[in-house]
């Protein structure tokens, strides 16, 4: 039974909670899933290098890093997370270009003609958390775009940023004083013809915003409550579906229907940051971190409490789909680090993915931390 050969193997029965119907796999450690191309090709980073995946092998190749902190830090394990090395997200242009965040630098790689971008530099400590892809939504060009994420909650003005050209991004609008701490996503719904845009983290700033007519129109739909910050969501005929994002509440997959209601689907065991449609299903996790105030350097360095909203020492990967539900199917426990080195997450590759395939990588994980899994469908 490969179930029991798991665990045995594992020597940890209670963390692979997988359906029958899933074998997972170890693909290469210290490797981060980035995105799907169009094509269905699957990209990855490992050391250094931006690598193409297609049927099981490894079609190319491309150096990427740049500086001596990525080169030579980026080795060691425990720096690397400390300091937030890599790429930090992703996104396909197209089949042969993808735009890569590294520090606050956004670069893109040509994959055929192994070429890198000179790169756009972005204001200090800003960064995106997600890239998202807009099109044919009324009112709004098609592109790529992202909002301003920061570490620090100054509240300062956060702009949402739109690619025009290679090493060329525009501010197509930016939040006032005060309004929010950071974004968290701007997530496309050609079923209503408008983007919704997810903000963080506390009070009026943790938020779901509603934009249409080319940000023309931009307005709080819902705010002011922990069960409005989400980071990841997915726009269906019924509404919006999405994870909270919250350490100090309890969290649920739930549907933000047409009139503003909010249906609660499954409480989760966590805060959720990352997730992905994959087919018909779509997947979000649970991640294990602390409740995101710091008195001092000290106390961020030295955080091992869980935020009151997260249930235990698990992340947990929840597969499924508001019609037939959604499960558990796999969870790995949190390594005894304090969180300076990085919450426990699931992270997940960019892009649609139509395959039995689902790539993702543990972070901060007592076993395969930073490796890239596979899990895959059984016919």
């Amino acid at each position: 039974n490969s179930n029991i050969l798991w665990a045995v193997l594992t020597g940890n029965s209670d963390t692979f909670l997988r359906s029958k119907l899933m074998q997972i796999s170890v693909i290469a450690r210290k490797t981060s899933p980035l995105c799907y191309l169009p094509n269905g090709k699957f990209v990855y980073y490992r050391k250094g290098k931006i690598y193409v995946y297609n049927n099981d092998r490894v079609e190319r190749n491309i150096s990427v890093i740049t500086c001596w902190k990525e080169k030579i830090l980026g080795k060691f394990k425990l720096a690397y997370r400390f300091l937030r090395l890599g790429i930090r997200t992703s996104i396909a242009l197209n089949d042969e270009i993808v735009i890569i965040s590294i520090g606050n630098y956004l670069y893109e790689v040509n994959l055929y003609s192994e070429m890198m971008s000179t790169g756009y530099k972005l204001d200090e400590h800003v960064r995106p958390l997600f890239f998202s892809e807009i099109k044919g939504i009324e009112g709004f060009e098609d592109g790529i775009y992202f909002g301003s994420y920061v570490g620090d909650l100054a509240k300062i003005p956060m702009h949402i940023y739109k690619r025009e050209a290679e090493n060329k991004w525009t501010v197509v609008y930016t939040f006032p004083d005060n309004a929010i701490d950071h974004v968290h996503n701007i997530i496309p719904d050609p079923y209503r013809q408008c983007l919704w845009i997810m903000t963080g983290d506390f009070g009026e700033a943790a938020a779901l915003w509603k934009a249409e007519y080319g940000f023309s129109k931009v307005e709080r739909a819902l705010s002011g409550n922990q069960k409005y910050r989400g980071c990841v969501g997915f726009a269906l005929p019924e509404g919006l579906l999405y994870a909270t994002d919250t350490p100090l509440d309890d969290n649920y997959i739930q549907l933000l229907r047409q009139d503003n209601t909010i249906e609660k689907i499954l409480p989760i065991d966590g805060s959720c940051i990352y997730g992905c449609q994959w087919g018909k299903d779509f997947v979000f996790e649970s991640t294990v971190e602390p409740n995101g105030i710091y008195k001092n350097q000290i106390d961020f360095l030295l955080k091992w409490k869980k935020g009151s909203g997260i249930k235990n020492n698990y992340t947990h990967l929840y597969v499924g789909n508001p019609a037939d539900g959604f499960k558990v199917v796999y969870k790995l426990r949190k390594d005894w680090l304090p969180f300076c080195f990085k919450f426990a997450a699931f992270l997940f590759p960019a892009g649609e993915n139509k395959t039995d395939t689902l790539y993702l990588q543990p972070i901060a994980t007592d076993k395969h931390d930073l490796s890239l899994l596979k899990i895959t469908r059984e016919n």
